[in-house]
């Protein structure tokens, strides 16, 4: 089972090679995020937060339409979003998509990026959408194949003190057993030489930024 969450921050456009079906996906409103849900005719089965961000009326809409309501107090540790992304692993969620996790405020932006880390989410995919972007964590000591189409834009940001032993196969700019220390820019504006690529690492955190074109 698949979970979509929409988060409450800036969509202008629908991720692109991207679809839900309300069958089989669990879809989660995080608080405001029900404001997209409306904008892109989704029916979240869930909304949960601490329901500031929402609009009464459309949290008394969504109520009647069988949505289920999970309210937090306003005074709570984690975000309307780590709120979902836990909900939706225990709800046994085996993959995770988030849309509209960027660009309204950067504080907010910066920490739902970093959720990504969690341990809580260690063992689960996830993925931020935003447009032509996808976003996704690579951990030490795996390798992960990317597929797109030549000239596609990939850049990596780590996420540790250093991202140690990465390698790119298929890539304009080939690494291999390369060191990219935290706050450096060598993994930043590359590019997909081939429809098929791999990306390795040995140990650290990597932000994976693939850029469809």
């Amino acid at each position: 089972m698949r979970a979509v969450i929409f988060a409450n921050g800036v969509m202008k456009s629908w991720p692109a090679d991207f679809s839900v079906d309300p069958q089989r996906d669990l879809v989660i409103a995080a608080d405001g995020g029900s404001r997209l849900c409306r904008q892109w005719q989704m029916e979240p089965q869930v909304v949960i937060g601490d329901l500031d961000s929402i609009d009464p009326a459309e949290l008394s809409r969504l109520e009647q339409r069988g949505a289920e309501i999970i309210r937090h107090p306003a005074r709570k540790d984690h975000t309307d979003l780590e709120l979902a992304l836990q909900l939706a692993c225990r709800r046994s969620a085996r993959e995770i998509f988030i849309l509209g996790a960027l660009g309204r405020r950067w504080d907010m932006t910066l920490a739902n990026v970093m959720l990504l880390t969690a341990d809580f989410l260690a063992e689960i995919p996830v993925r931020i959408l935003d447009g032509r972007e996808v976003l996704f964590l690579l951990k030490g000591g795996a390798g992960r194949p990317l597929r797109g189409e030549p000239g596609d834009g990939i850049s990596l940001v780590p996420l540790t003190a250093a991202a140690t032993g990465v390698t790119l196969e298929g890539f304009r700019y080939p690494l291999r057993n390369e060191d990219l220390p935290q706050g450096a820019t060598l993994g930043i504006s590359n590019s997909l030489q081939s429809p098929k690529a791999r990306i390795s690492l040995r140990e650290g955190l990597l932000l994976v930024i693939h850029h469809r074109q």
